[in-house]
């Protein structure tokens, strides 16, 4: 069973390192009119591209990502020093340093590119959060609206950067070996595959669109659909039963590292993080590499992301 220190780290990492959502979260300084806000004494960081981020920008973003994680541990009873060793130990200001390089050179990599966040999905994310009336409204809305279509654009990035080996297949799910051998018999008469799908699957979810699973990555599906989802011949309907019953299933392509279409299909898959890790990290790994090789990217010499100070209440946040 986790003590309570284990289950404040947990709740601490979790504020910041939440697996793929929070990977690249949205910008990194606050901004007005393309121009940082940070105080112009603030000591410099970060130099990318021609853009300059301040001690200043990161307390900000410490203050974002979990001031509020860190007001809920002391008005749970933390103390200032638990709290402060909870961080070290999750080497959580670290964390949100290379979150920070790493939305950088996402966003610089989308707008090279020509990746852009859809105004569409952007207001259906933002409009609910807000209700009519007023300047302060009408600010927030931007500036959230901005955050959001930064976030679009890094998961965008991720997702066209995280590699799988995948297969595009459908299927019709029936009770028993008799209706497979049936279906498979009509399929070779000539019968329409997503006609009968939609007549006879019993896996609803798909039989509405004709039985198309899409392009799907290992890991997705039962080991006996899988094994031969990804062997059988393509455009060749064959039969393999599972826990759920029988399935003819025809392969309509099979790809070796093929990219993620979206961040959701990454997100949703049973082995995103394994995916993200293996294909992802070392891609990114190198793009940092050749930004700061090549001097577009600069990080203050000496400078310690654990040496800047966690976002503490103003008032009453420690004991």
């Amino acid at each position: 069973m986790m003590n309570a220190s284990g289950r404040s780290i947990a709740t601490l990492r979790r504020l910041c390192v939440a697996l793929l959502l929070a990977l690249a979260l949205a910008g990194c300084a606050s901004t007005q009119n393309g121009q940082q806000l940070a105080p112009p004494d603030s000591p410099v960081i970060v130099r990318f591209g021609g853009q300059t981020y301040t001690l200043a920008d990161f307390e900000q973003r410490l203050q974002r990502d979990i001031g509020p994680g860190v007001a809920d541990l002391v008005a749970q009873g933390q103390t200032r020093e638990q709290i402060e060793q909870l961080a070290n130990e999750a080497n959580v200001r670290a964390t949100i340093f290379d979150r920070l390089i790493q939305d950088l050179l996402l966003l610089d990599y989308a707008r090279r590119n020509g990746i852009g966040a859809d105004p569409s999905a952007v207001d259906a994310a933002v409009l609910p959060m807000f209700s009519p009336g007023g300047d302060g409204p009408l600010l927030a809305m931007t500036v959230r609206r901005e955050q959001v279509a930064r976030e679009q654009v890094v998961f965008e990035v991720i997702a066209r950067n995280t590699r799988a080996d995948m297969v595009n297949v459908r299927h019709i799910l029936v009770a028993d070996e008799s209706a497979a051998n049936q279906v498979l018999a009509d399929l070779a008469a000539g019968a329409d595959f997503a006609a009968l799908a939609r007549e006879r699957s019993q896996d609803t979810g798909s039989a509405a669109k004709g039985g198309e699973l899409g392009w799907s990555p290992r890991g997705q599906f039962v080991p006996e659909f899988e094994e031969t989802a990804f062997s059988a011949p393509l455009n060749t309907p064959t039969s393999v039963q599972s826990q759920f019953g029988w399935h003819v299933l025809e392969v309509l392509g099979r790809e070796a590292n093929r990219p993620f279409d979206s961040f959701e299909q990454l997100r949703s898959s049973s082995n995103a993080q394994a995916f993200y890790e293996q294909t992802f990290m070392p891609w990114y790994e190198e793009l940092r590499r050749q930004a700061e090789n090549s001097g577009m990217l600069e990080i203050a010499p000496g400078f310690d992301p654990n040496s800047v100070p966690l976002p503490f209440p103003a008032e009453g946040g420690a004991r």
